[in-house]
């Protein structure tokens, strides 16, 4: 189960015993206090610039995503402008893993781009 930033990752943690509870972060703050109220991991966003998360702000960049790294006490993932071509930064920075939504639904081959995702991640994916 994967909430919004607003959400209470200890409450639906409660209810779903066994769940994976994941948070939605926009910040270094954000990402600390959420998963120290439950959350298994929050997904940091957006990393990049991309018209599937308007409204949150500038770009964290890979500057941005890697301060959130640094003090998030739990797993991050990487979402937000995800490509096959800048998926490998992304786990330099320290993520976790990388969420992917509008690079593979505008895709005219949306599985030939989940491969070329998950050949990008090859030999870099750690488990949550």
């Amino acid at each position: 189960m994967h909430l919004p930033s607003r959400g209470s990752p200890a409450a639906a943690c409660a209810r779903l015993p066994g769940a994976l509870i994941g948070a939605s972060a926009h910040s270094a703050d954000e990402a600390a206090a959420l998963l120290r109220a439950g959350a298994d991991y929050v997904t940091a966003s957006p990393v990049f610039v991309t018209a599937s998360k308007p409204g949150y702000g500038p770009a964290l960049g890979l500057d941005g995503l890697a301060r959130i790294i640094a003090r998030a006490p739990g797993p991050v993932v990487a979402l937000g402008g995800i490509t096959p071509e800048n998926v490998a930064s992304c786990l330099s920075t320290g993520a976790r893993g990388v969420a992917v939504m509008g690079e593979v639904m505008r895709s005219p081959d949306p599985q030939a781009t989940v491969q070329c995702i998950l050949r990008a991640m090859s030999g870099q994916l750690v488990p949550l």
